[in-house]
């Protein structure tokens, strides 16, 4: 269960990001400019081909924040080779059923994604698992949680507009430090106890 609030997540966040955060923000970049030239080549296909690489970013912030390695930009390509069809998969599958609830009203659609929020990272953490498990445990674990998650992304709502403010340059900032405080989240989910 969640005990912390959104500002202890987020300071913890920026500690772990202390030193590193020029690393974090040219992962970022190099993620955006791969994005923005497949979606400009083919958004459909291309979008779908990110995926993998979608999934790598997300959970390389987990990654450093246990103090396994820092976020790398060869990274964002190893999971294509090492286990691209999982991770394939569990992002597809987000998306898809976000969509799906979507269709209903925008407020399930957004629940929805919430319940899903920690497939990735389940995934990274128990390789055995198939997507819809990695799918499924998040439902789970999430459940009574979801509304914790939620307020912790509004809390980056002044970040975001800075964001806007600068044309999207501090998105190198903002983005990997809003997926470290997810990370931070996921890890006291789960009972593991931060650095």
């Amino acid at each position: 269960m969640i005990n912390s609030t959104s500002s202890e997540f987020r300071e913890r966040a920026w500690s772990a990001l202390d030193g590193r955060l020029g690393q974090a923000a040219l992962v970022m970049l190099i993620f955006a400019v791969i994005a923005s030239v497949v979606s400009s080549i083919s958004f459909g296909a291309g979008s779908i081909l990110l995926l993998p690489m979608e999934f790598a970013f997300t959970v390389a912030f987990l990654i450093m924040i246990r103090g396994e390695k820092d976020p790398e930009v060869a990274d964002l390509f190893n999971v294509y080779r090492d286990r691209f069809e999982r991770t394939f998969l569990v992002e597809l599958l987000m998306k898809i059923y976000t969509f799906l609830w979507s269709l209903l009203f925008v407020i399930p659609g957004i629940v929805k994604s919430y319940s899903y929020a920690m497939a990735p990272y389940l995934l990274q953490d128990h390789p055995e698992m198939t997507a819809s498990q990695a799918i499924d445990e998040s439902m789970r674990i999430m459940d009574g949680n979801k509304m914790n998650l939620f307020m912790l992304d509004l809390s980056f709502i002044g970040w975001w507009l800075l964001v806007l403010l600068t044309g999207g340059l501090l998105s190198f900032i903002v983005a990997p430090y809003q997926l470290t405080a997810r990370a931070e989240f996921y890890r006291e989910l789960i009972g593991e106890q931060a650095a």
